[in-house]
């Protein structure tokens, strides 16, 4: 074993979340902004939180593998999230070496640049991202180098500053940028715009992969105007006001209720749909991966079960229409592409070669609760059951050591101190409480077949990308 292929697994979760409560950022705020903005934290914490009247819904519940503690909204091992001591203990006892960190979770909102807050106007969007990107700087120097932000691409409306914070965050332990558009916004134009041209050659050029997460094309606001239409409906407007006034926990209906609105309800600011799908055939169409052979695009939190049928209706939409494209899509996909769908199903796991072994990466999801956090290593016994050891490996860790550009001869040791050995989770043989596997499908959906995809409205949007494209709007 040379000393960046351990003997043990090197587990690397590609979708991690962070971010501390408010306060803490209003001293990496500039001097322009930093009065302005404390009255505007406060009331954003404040909303967000009345939308957290719903935080033990997060829990769904104590699971069968672990002791409610584990589960309880107020679990230390949460808040790892903001306190870097504590999460790499939680890495640790998870076997983790080393996370990818996105922005934001269900503890604690952003500073004012995020889908998660109320509309702002770009200038305050943009001084929050910087404030935010400068205490994740300092987190992440804190971790020993286990832990590798994504950066926010901000409005891309001053194009000059866009770039420059791309090589401060370059220049800071960040290993990948989101993909403009992160906020719909109607005054932007598609991503298919030389606008944008500059912002593609600098991440090909600082080695930036685009990442795309669930969430990604919403508008600023629509979170607090779910939760409150919900709050309204549910309590009536008297209650929802005492709920707001008091932070006040929601009783265990309305609570049930409210989850159910979030994955299902077609309004719901989390629920996944075609948006960050719709990215992957855009730059295609755009010419991005041909011009820039080195960029890389990653879909995390929005599964993978989709993509061998989405591919194979590209490609044949491709064929027959005529698209001038220099590669075919599923090509595009294979040379450019990387999925993390986190908490992997085992669906997607058995779907690992058409996908590809080498495309999927794996993501803990902490501190979310439909992550396989506290329970990784049962998840990863009963996710991989009989996947051979070189496939388990490359979507465990390689690929994203590949994918980032991480220092594995730094994870390496950490590896063998944490990680676990093939046979303590590979082999098949391991036997796992059904109990516990029944809750990772209530948390995660972790036993959901493989997803029906809609071809036809694939083809539909797909067909007015490359229309908008050739007409230029």
């Amino acid at each position: 074993m040379t000393l960046s292929d351990p003997e043990k697994l090197m587990v690397i979760s590609a979708d991690g979340h962070v971010g501390a409560p408010l306060a803490a950022y209003v001293d990496y705020f500039d001097d322009d902004h930093r009065d302005q903005v404390r009255d505007l934290l406060t009331d954003e914490e404040d909303v967000f939180l009345q939308g957290q009247a719903a935080r033990a819904s997060t829990t769904m519940g104590p699971g069968a593998a672990g002791p409610e503690a584990e589960w309880a909204a107020d679990a230390p091992g949460r808040y790892g999230a903001w306190d870097v001591a504590l999460r790499l203990q939680e890495l640790d006892r998870q076997g983790v070496v080393a996370e990818v960190l996105v922005p934001g979770h269900q503890f604690a909102t952003l500073p004012l640049f995020s889908v998660m807050n109320r509309p702002y106007p770009p200038d305050l969007r943009m001084a929050g991202l910087r404030a935010y990107h400068r205490w994740l700087a300092d987190f992440m120097g804190e971790a020993d180098g286990r832990l590798y932000g994504q950066a926010d691409p901000g409005p891309c409306l001053d194009m000059d500053a866009t770039l420059e914070e791309l090589r401060w965050v370059a220049e800071h332990g960040f290993v990948c940028v989101g993909a403009p558009g992160i906020i719909e916004d109607a005054t932007l134009p598609p991503l298919s715009d030389p606008r944008y041209e500059p912002f593609w050659a600098t991440c090909a050029e600082l080695d930036l992969p685009l990442l795309v997460h669930a969430g990604w094309g919403f508008p600023q606001g629509r979170f607090q105007d779910f939760v409150a239409k919900f709050l309204s409906t549910h309590l009536g407007a008297a209650a929802a006001a005492e709920v707001i006034a008091e932070r006040a926990a929601l009783d265990d209906e309305a609570r049930r209720a409210l989850v159910q609105e979030f994955s299902e309800s077609p309004t719901s600011p989390l629920r996944l749909d075609f948006g960050p799908r719709r990215l992957l055939w855009q730059l295609m169409l755009a010419g991005v991966f041909d011009r820039y052979p080195d960029i890389r695009l990653v879909l995390t939190e929005v599964r993978s079960d989709w993509i061998p049928v989405t591919l194979a209706t590209l490609d044949r939409w491709c064929e027959e229409s005529g698209a001038p494209l220099a590669l075919k899509p599923s090509e595009y996909w294979h040379r450019h592409c990387y999925a993390t769908p986190s908490s992997i199903h085992r669906a997607e796991v058995e779907a690992r070669h058409e996908v590809g072994v080498d495309r999927l990466m794996f993501g803990m999801d902490y501190p979310h609760p439909e992550g396989t956090w506290p329970d990784t290593w049962d998840w990863i016994r009963v996710a991989f059951a009989g996947v051979p050891e070189d496939e388990a490996r490359a979507i465990l860790g390689h690929n994203a050591l590949r994918c980032f550009g991480l220092d594995s001869d730094r994870l390496a040791p950490v590896a063998e101190r944490v990680g676990p050995s093939p046979a303590d989770v590979l082999g098949g043989g391991h036997r796992v409480d059904p109990r516990a596997v029944e809750h990772f499908h209530q948390r995660a959906g972790f036993a959901r077949p493989t997803e029906d995809v809609d071809t036809a409205a694939v083809e539909q949007l797909v067909a007015e990308d490359a229309l908008a494209l050739l007409s230029g709007t």
